[in-house]
């Protein structure tokens, strides 16, 4: 995603534009992580999210993005599942 500048309101609050939260699948009052390093201040989510239900239980991270058990489940039963593994058509 690309950067977007943000000002400091006068309570030093940045507010974290849509797309950015839709992309972290970040909803309100969700706590997030604050983080300093490498002289930048760094913001990612406290509990991660499933990006396709919204669920915070059993959710890992595969490339940055979040997915519950039951989203990966479900994708992998739409894919094929186990039979569909080795087909190289």
């Amino acid at each position: 995603m690309k950067s977007q500048y943000k000002k400091i309101t006068s309570h030093g609050s940045v507010s974290i534009p849509v797309a950015m939260r839709r992309e972290l699948a970040l909803e309100p009052k969700d706590p997030v992580e604050l983080e300093v390093r490498d002289g930048e201040v760094r913001i990612k989510p406290y509990n991660l999210r499933c990006q396709f239900c919204g669920e915070t239980g059993r959710v890992k991270q595969i490339g940055g993005k979040g997915i519950c058990y039951a989203c990966a489940y479900a994708a992998w039963g739409m894919h094929g599942g186990f039979e569909d593994v080795g087909r190289t058509e």
